[in-house]
């Protein structure tokens, strides 16, 4: 009998979804890592989207980067879904958020009469090709400051088990795997995934200095390893990071796709009908995430929050 964390595999799925399409195994039609393969594109392109729609920050996470004296451009942050932020703030040594303002491109063009230097309050940033540039200079020194993306992180692209490793024991910074892809280099880096809901990734990009048989030696072994937990290559991962009620939703969606291939309507039809009914409840259980407790808002920028001529305590 499988256990839960088994059942939450990618291979589970692809083989419930060749299962339900009665695609045998020998069928060169589709193969396991074909079906992974499209389980894929519905994970990107049908249930992160849906995710997003719920406005529940499911993928929120944070990217803090060192500024760089005198540099000006600051690429996003590659796991970023649809290479796009949420927002960006500099970030002090106490941990402290501060707002930059999100300007035009023209803002920054030099006014008549061709001596206009901006006010050492006017600054931001603003976004070109696959990032951000702080304008002004001033804000380009901040050395003593950080720039946070604040953005959603896409999942793991799937790839089937036996393309990652088990960990099955731990000794310092010494990781003994269940399976060894014969791929794998010292020059690979590695991202390390939770077996069980959230399906959290542990460490990201962890680099290797030593392979000897199963097991390889980390650069430094990261904060919450344990048994049990996968090694995938990065931005890879054997499991869905979703919601696991979100997996039945990703099949259907995966059996879709097959029996359109295989030119299968009736399939096709009933599979379609489930997806709709599906994603109705889907999304019955992913908003509100918390379901207890009243949402008080409050605009800051409101006309009276800080009271008459910015004094005071304001209204609430």
């Amino acid at each position: 009998m499988p256990t839960f964390a088994e059942t939450c595999l990618v291979d589970n799925a692809c083989q419930e979804v060749l299962l339900e399409t009665l695609s045998p195994n020998s069928q060169n039609t589709y193969t396991l890592a074909d079906i992974c393969t499209l389980m894929n594109c519905k994970l990107s392109l049908g249930i992160v989207p849906l995710l997003k729609r719920t406005q529940q920050n499911y993928f929120v996470y944070n990217v803090d980067i060192p500024i760089v004296q005198g540099q000006s451009y600051y690429q996003f942050p590659a796991r970023a879904i649809g290479n796009a932020v949420r927002d960006v703030v500099l970030l002090d040594a106490s941990g402290n958020e501060v707002a930059l303002n999100n300007l035009e491109r023209e803002y920054i063009k030099v006014q008549f009469p061709f001596n206009f230097v901006p006010s050492i309050w006017s600054f931001g940033m603003y976004t070109s090709s696959n990032g951000v540039n702080l304008y002004n200079t001033l804000i380009q020194s901040y050395t003593a400051y950080k720039l946070r993306f604040i953005t959603e992180r896409r999942p793991g692209v799937l790839t089937l088990s036996e393309n990652c490793g088990q960990i099955t024991a731990i000794t310092g910074n010494v990781l003994t795997l269940s399976n060894f892809p014969t791929d794998w280099t010292t020059a690979s880096l590695f991202d390390i995934i939770a077996p069980l809901p959230p399906f959290n990734t542990v460490a990201d990009d962890v680099a290797i200095t030593d392979i000897n048989g199963q097991q390889i030696t980390l650069t430094s072994a990261p904060a919450g390893i344990a048994k049990g937990q996968w090694v995938c290559q990065s931005m890879m991962s054997c499991i869905p990071q979703i919601p696991y009620e979100f997996f039945p939703l990703l099949k259907q969606m995966t059996i879709a796709t097959v029996a359109t291939g295989l030119d299968m309507s009736q399939l096709l039809a009933s599979a379609n009908a489930e997806i709709k009914d599906m994603k109705d409840d889907a999304l019955a259980l992913a908003r509100p995430r918390i379901t207890g407790s009243p949402k008080v808002i409050i605009n800051k920028d409101s006309f009276g929050s800080r009271g008459f001529g910015g004094i005071g305590g304001g209204w609430r």
